[in-house]
């Protein structure tokens, strides 16, 4: 609907206008002059924004002045259902309106914008019957409201737009209303100020419980991000640390005292520096005090705890600002030493197996290429070589199936084929495969089984004599040492050497996957250890078991029980040896 022309509306002189809004003349003038009142260019002043005026800005709402030119009785009722069928014409300006304080709003899509209009539209509808019910507001209404305010919070709402958009929801609900009263006559003027005394508490009240609504949730959503914060904090397997600007640790969670050996209460009030010392001694500690370029920095620090223990730490610190004032520092340290241990047994073992793979290698090459220079070399020789070649060759299959088969043991995938097999056949087959087994002494007798796989066990057996050999002395010495009877009959085989032994430090890793035999400085010379961690797999997958203990007076005894198999008598009975 077009709105009237202003030309064609009842219009009232300077004097008059100061006469209707009970003002003096000077201050009329001065409204019109500062825009809150509109003139024409005659000078004279549209009745209807005089009444707008009145209505808006009457103590309480009241607009009881309008009473002075519209005294005839009417009923309100009517007048809210003219301003029920102006809803979506209000919903239209409304956005208007709101894209004039908001020129963002400009550039939103149709469906935006339709989403805007349709939302206005129902908050029109709301108010128009809010004022329905007079001054007296529903309690569960105004519940209804602050639960709005703090939808409109959770959201990311900002308040001062939605104090906008119920502004001009008033604004146009009283501009509306005087505009249908004016269309409609003299006759609807007490309508309007009856009206108007509902409309403007009732949008108050609306206000205030939306505002209401919208600060309790962000209160609320303060409280909880903060209580979350600090379960996250206090339950962290990190370690977390604040510290003031000297140094001292003003806040510590249980992890940190954890990771650094110490009760929480020890690390309360004391220097950084103090608890955190770099495993060198001579390690700077700056880079945890300094204003990172980036926000924040990591670095990696290894230190050594009050007991003694290294560990390695992954450390994140950053600066504490307050108003805009430096006031200490936070940092996050995350305990990576299994991880670095690891990364460098992996580097370890990896340099380790090439070492043994190079050496045999290099020998068959050299070999091969002596064949191919020197084709009429005597038949002994050759034969030595190709012996040679032989074996080297088996050691880096034997290589290869030890590295197959610990990853089949770990995977639990390892296929066995357990029967009855010669215990002494078993022990010459492996002393075969040995690269020199001249001074290894074999004292088993013959014709005694056991339950096994028979090339697993030619691998346990090898790899025991090779490891007595390599990380011993001879002479070597494998013999068997007793034997049981009944249900868990077994037997035990002994591998001893006449070397130093293993250094109380290595025995508790001895049968580790990563770790060697050899002495404090890990001479590479000495092979991988695959063999100790593949005989360990082997012996307990075939259902024996294997330990180590220190020779008499010196040396080292690896002892390997295996089950014996059972008989079969004539009633179907096991006959147990």
């Amino acid at each position: 609907m077009p709105e009237p022309d202003a030309a064609s509306r009842p219009q009232v002189t300077l004097p008059e206008a100061a006469a209707l809004l009970h003002l003096p003349v000077e201050v009329v003038a001065s409204l019109a002059e500062a825009g809150y009142l509109e003139a024409s260019k005659t000078g004279a002043f549209p009745l209807v924004d005089l009444k707008a005026f009145l209505a808006r800005n009457a103590d309480n709402g009241s607009g009881n002045l309008l009473d002075a030119f519209q005294p005839e009785a009417a009923d309100p009722q009517a007048l809210l259902d003219a301003l029920d069928g102006k809803s979506e014409e209000m919903a239209r300006r409304a956005f208007d309106i709101f894209a004039t304080a908001f020129p963002e709003a400009t550039g939103w899509s149709l469906a935006e914008q339709a989403r805007f209009i349709e939302q206005a539209r129902a908050r029109f509808e709301a108010i128009l019957a809010v004022t329905g019910q007079g001054a007296e507001v529903d309690e569960a209404l105004v519940g209804d409201l602050q639960d709005v305010g703090a939808s409109a919070a959770w959201e990311g709402s900002p308040l001062p737009q939605l104090l906008v958009v119920l502004r001009i929801s008033r604004d146009l609900v009283v501009q509306t209303a005087v505009e249908l009263a004016e269309e409609g006559g003299r006759h609807w003027g007490l309508a309007l100020s009856l009206l108007l005394t509902r409309v403007l508490p009732a949008m108050d009240r609306l206000t205030d419980s939306l505002a209401q609504g919208y600060w309790a949730a962000m209160i609320g959503r303060e409280e909880e991000s903060r209580a979350r914060y600090e379960h996250v904090v206090e339950h962290s397997s990190d370690g977390i640390w604040e510290v003031d600007l000297e140094g001292r640790i003003q806040y510590a969670n249980p992890a940190l005292a954890i990771i650094l050996g110490r009760r929480l209460d020890q690390l309360e009030g004391a220097r950084l520096a103090e608890v955190l010392k770099p495993v060198d001694g001579g390690g700077s500690l700056s880079p945890l005090m300094s204003v990172p370029d980036s926000g924040s920095q990591r670095l990696e620090l290894t230190i050594l705890r009050a007991d003694g223990v290294r560990r390695v730490l992954d450390v994140t610190t950053m600066a504490r600002i307050q108003e805009g004032e430096l006031v200490g520092f936070e940092g996050i340290a995350r305990d990576v030493t299994a991880t670095h241990d690891l990364e460098a047994d992996k580097n370890e073992f990896l340099a380790l197996v090439t070492y043994d793979l190079r050496n045999p290698l290099t020998t068959i090459l050299g070999l091969g290429a002596t064949l191919e220079s020197h084709p009429g070399l005597p038949d002994e020789r050759i034969r030595r070589m190709g012996g040679s070649i032989r074996r080297h060759a088996e050691r880096i299959s034997r290589l290869a199936d030890d590295l197959y088969d610990i990853s089949r043991i770990e995977a639990s995938a390892l296929l066995l084929t357990r029967r009855p097999v010669e215990l002494a056949q078993v022990v010459d087959d492996a002393l075969g495969t040995v690269a020199d087994a001249s001074d290894v002494r074999v004292v088993v007798p013959e014709g005694l089984h056991v339950q096994a796989d028979p090339r697993r066990l030619e691998q346990v057996v090898a790899n025991l004599v090779e490891n007595a050999l390599e990380h011993g002395a001879p002479p070597v010495r494998v013999e068997l040492v007793g034997s049981g009877k009944g249900p868990d009959a077994s037997v035990q085989l002994v591998v001893t050497d006449a070397g130093p032994g293993v250094h109380p430090s290595l025995v508790p890793t001895l049968f580790s996957r990563v770790r060697t035999l050899s002495r404090s400085n890990r001479d590479r010379s000495r092979g991988t250890g695959l063999g100790l961690s593949l005989v360990r797999g082997l012996v307990e997958a075939m259902g024996g078991r294997v330990w180590y203990e220190p020779g008499e007076p010196t040396g080292a005894r690896f002892i390997v029980t295996l089950p014996v198999p059972g008989r079969r008598t004539g009633d179907g009975l096991l006959d147990l040896p």
